[in-house]
């Protein structure tokens, strides 16, 4: 089991690093005209969702993964190709948020979660887990709710000065509203 997690761990890193490394763009001074807005309005992202995930079972009746899936039409190739898609997940409450982006490894200390994988394709981000990772109501109020942000290529990031695993220094950038 460890193995095919730690298989899934290096293609995400993989995929993930060169995603990143293909979003660079070449900046161009403009030749006239005025400096306009900071560039956030292009800037989309999710509420805070609900998602379920659902086992996968061994030939023996084991579950060996949980995987669930939020429908993102918004993230399309052009999206994956030339702009950035981030996703987090709030194991907390929305009034006590403990916020974490994805892909995440050994929170064991926090919760029995030791991996929450996540892939981008266009419609879906698919996410893959060791435990149960979806959402769920204690005490009235929900936790482990999932939430992504999509920047289109053409959204000036000043992607240097972001630290895209801090969730909220993403929502102060783009004024993330929760």
């Amino acid at each position: 089991m460890k193995h095919v997690f730690s298989a899934l761990s290096v293609i995400g890193v993989a995929f993930f690093a060169i995603t990143l490394s293909t979003t660079n763009t070449g900046c161009k001074k403009a030749k006239d005209g005025a400096k306009g807005d900071t560039g956030t309005a292009n800037v989309m992202y999710s509420p805070w969702l609900d998602v379920d995930f659902s086992p996968a079972t061994n030939n023996a009746g084991d579950t060996v993964i949980w995987f669930g899936t939020i429908t993102a039409p918004k993230i399309t190739a052009s999206i994956l190709d030339s702009g950035v898609v981030k996703a987090y997940v709030n194991l907390g409450t929305a009034t006590n948020k403990l916020i974490f982006p994805l892909p995440i490894t050994d929170l064991y200390a926090l919760t029995d979660i030791t991996e929450l994988q996540v892939y981008y394709t266009p419609g879906k981000i698919e996410m893959y887990s060791d435990v149960d990772a979806g959402t769920f109501t204690s005490s009235g109020q929900k936790a482990w709710q999932y939430r992504y942000v999509i920047i289109p290529s053409g959204v000036p990031t000043g992607r240097s000065a972001i630290n895209w695993n801090d969730y909220n220094a993403v929502k102060e950038y783009f004024n993330i509203t929760d």
